[in-house]
């Protein structure tokens, strides 16, 4: 499965870009924040040299092969990159993955839920998607409660061989789900 390149997610406080090595200080503090270790994963990411190495290796290589990828949001008014939200592309699962992950400071500010509603627009009105499917880690409550209000529909647990953990999975049929709510 490869997508159009091509334009990239909209909205109002937001940027979104493709990720660079530039973004080792960046990938770093993220990924060591002790909630992106307990609900997503601990890549073992210690040092910016590391960081480079799975930006490379993780989130360039994804949009190199598919085109699209969690890209990194920005705040428009500052030009901080506030965390990740995109598409991630798995075997195992039957439609493209929304994700994202967001610095502490920028939680609980609508920034996560405004940016993963511009990808889900991004999703059906220039992919051409119907469905998308999320993962949460199964006490996630925050993230599953965040996926709810933008559409998803909880459908039970997926064991992924490509993370080692049983995930609560989530559809959304993207045609039913209004562009204007907040």
């Amino acid at each position: 499965m490869k997508f159009p390149v091509g334009s990239l997610p909209e909205c109002d406080r937001l940027n979104f870009r493709l990720p660079s090595l530039d973004d080792a200080v960046f990938y770093l503090q993220l990924m060591k924040d002790p909630d992106y270790i307990r609900f997503i994963a601990d890549n073992g990411i210690t040092s910016e040299e590391k960081a480079r190495e799975y930006i490379k290796d993780k989130p360039l290589a994804r949009f190199a092969q598919f085109n699209v990828g969690l890209w990194v949001v920005e705040l428009k008014e500052t030009g901080q990159a506030a965390g990740v939200c995109g598409l991630v592309v798995r075997d195992e699962l039957e439609y493209p993955d929304l994700g994202y992950a967001f610095l502490e400071e920028f939680r609980g500010r609508g920034i996560a839920r405004e940016a993963a509603r511009a990808v889900l627009e991004h999703s059906y009105l220039d992919l051409k998607l119907e469905k998308l499917c999320a993962i949460t880690a199964p006490d996630n409550k925050r993230s599953a409660d965040l996926l709810k209000k933008i559409g998803f529909k909880a459908q039970g647990q997926r064991l992924l061989n490509e993370i080692g953990e049983t995930s609560d999975y989530f559809i959304c049929e993207l045609g039913r789900v209004p562009t204007n709510v907040s």
